[in-house]
């Protein structure tokens, strides 16, 4: 033991690691993983963005305010606006939690959701 010399990147044999034992044993945190559509979707509409109402700021995610903004045209009369509107009722009718997931429109429902941003 006389021979080792203890310094600077050299510690004393009694404190060194044991074989097979080592100071970070599960290594690196990794990524949080792969993103994929159902999770770049959720994302978005659940974000938290500013907007007016009454002449007052207030905070909301995307999603409450696209529905929001979905019954106001429904009540104006657009037909594809409440179409839009039931379709997103019943999907989620029975008070299931949200997943991140997609809702297949048809073209006719893109062109609806285009024209209620438009107005």
């Amino acid at each position: 033991m006389a021979d080792y010399e203890v310094g600077y990147k050299k510690p004393p044999q009694r404190s060194q690691f044991k074989p097979g034992n080592r100071g970070n044993p599960y290594g690196r945190k990794g990524k949080a993983g792969q993103r994929n559509e159902s999770k770049i979707v959720h994302d978005v509409m659940h974000a938290q963005v500013d907007f007016r109402e009454g002449g007052k700021k207030k905070r909301a995610r995307r999603i409450e305010i696209i529905i929001k903004e979905l019954g106001a045209a429904a009540l104006k009369g657009d037909v594809r606006a409440a179409e839009a509107l039931l379709k997103i009722r019943a999907e989620f009718s029975d008070n299931r939690a949200i997943e991140p997931g997609l809702i297949r429109l048809t073209k006719q429902d893109q062109g609806a959701a285009g024209n209620v941003s438009g107005d």
